[in-house]
């Protein structure tokens, strides 16, 4: 009996995955990677240390604009099974903060080199620097690169979005997707930083601080989501993972003209008339003092001038003159001090990309084309994006593995 012949595009996570577990089942296997190397993005994942998957991986975590298919491939293909094979190619798993797993290494580079090391040995053709310039279908997928044409049974399309684009993501799935008549959801950065209009972010560049961040519909003062952990302040605006998992719905909400806001919470744990007990007993304690002195010790030094500045008191008033009207103010930039959200921040800094292939004109338990028959997608390539913490690697792996499977076993 013949070998079925698999074409993947794409050399990151769930290309990887997907041509190893096809590899292994008997399937004759060529995948075209446009860089000099495999998994030039997932050596940037986790800040190196490659955040794999989550303990709490659940449909909820996953977004799309067209249909969430996570949850069907994902029982098809779960956590259990995303172990078992990491275990096989050498890669065990650790488990740090908040239910993140990584490889036991901590280094992005340890996976990208047992990926590597198991194509070979299981015998997957990688052919480097290979760029598609056209796709044709007859009985068979006609792939036609910058010097070579390649022929298969079936296409699985894994190049990713248009995220990390100095990785090597430019959006060419989307091209070959159009090909076959595909409609493509309007990409957009997502787990990504925020642009902000507060005027005291530049003096406070590089202070990270743990508190409660909130996103809010400006217009409606509705609540969009709600996280808690680590702010960085940047010049342009917020990062930190909170404002990270918030992004995951900022950019189509930005392109709706909806207006944002993020408030933050310095206090999450104190309500607001324990802070203002704490104010009062501090400013009895030291009335001589300058307001902005007796603040010391209690927030940090350099978040004390632009919060008296946001709240529109003089930080140089004595302690002790300080009205019941300056105190509430001082409150309620503890508990909601206001960024408004202008924009996402560069596309390149983006995670990840939202949008993508259409999943109405996916098969939602094989991830085959509706229009077009043994032509796959997977991974960030689909309208499907995950939140932080490892789970659109989870997604890349379970989509990966899932196509294969089914193609062998057909």
């Amino acid at each position: 009996m013949a070998k079925k012949k698999l074409m993947i595009i794409g050399g990151g996570m769930a290309g990887m995955v997907s041509a190893i577990i096809a590899a292994e089942a008997g399937a004759k296997v060529t995948l075209l990677e446009r860089n000099d190397k495999i998994g030039k993005k997932l050596l940037v994942t986790g800040n190196g240390r490659c955040n794999i998957s989550n303990q709490c991986v659940g449909p909820e975590k996953y977004h799309s604009r067209t249909e969430n298919i996570f949850e069907t491939i994902y029982r098809q293909f779960d956590l259990r099974k995303t172990r078992d094979f990491l275990t096989s190619i050498g890669i065990d798993l650790v488990e740090l903060e908040d239910g993140k797993l990584y490889p036991q290494s901590l280094q992005a580079v340890s996976v990208v080199k047992a990926l590597l090391y198991r194509a070979e040995e299981v015998g997957v053709e990688i052919h480097y620097h290979q760029r598609v310039l056209d796709i044709e279908y007859t009985n068979k997928f006609r792939i036609y690169g910058d010097e070579q044409t390649f022929y298969g049974d079936y296409l699985i399309v894994a190049t990713g979005g248009k995220s990390y684009a100095d990785s090597g993501s430019s959006g060419d799935g989307y091209e070959i997707a159009k090909r076959f008549g595909h409609h493509i959801i309007e990409p957009m950065p997502s787990i990504v930083q925020l642009v902000t209009d507060n005027p005291y972010s530049k003096s406070l560049k590089g202070l990270k601080i743990n508190a409660k961040t909130q996103l809010i519909n400006r217009d409606t003062q509705a609540l969009l989501r709600e996280e808690s952990g680590e702010v960085l302040f940047t010049e342009y605006g917020l990062s930190g993972p909170t404002i990270l998992q918030l992004s995951t719905l900022v950019a189509p909400l930005l392109k709706e003209k909806i207006g944002l806001t993020v408030a933050i919470d310095f206090f999450p744990e104190d309500s607001i008339d324990d802070i203002d007990a704490r104010l009062m007993t501090r400013f009895h304690q030291f009335p001589s003092r300058l307001a902005e002195q007796v603040f010391n010790g209690y927030i940090n030094q350099r978040l004390i001038i632009p919060l008296f500045k946001y709240a529109q008191v003089d930080h140089m008033k004595q302690a002790g003159n300080l009205t019941k009207e300056d105190r509430n103010r001082l409150v309620a930039a503890l508990k909601n001090y206001h960024h408004k959200v202008e924009d996402t921040y560069l596309w390149n800094q983006a995670q990840v990309t939202k949008g993508g292939v259409s999943c109405l004109e996916i098969d939602s338990t094989s991830l085959e084309s509706k229009l077009q028959e043994n032509l796959y997608f997977i991974g960030e390539v689909l309208d499907i994006d995950g939140d932080c913490g490892g789970y659109n690697l989870q997604w890349a792996i379970s989509s990966g593995a899932l196509v294969s499977q089914h193609i062998t076993n057909a």
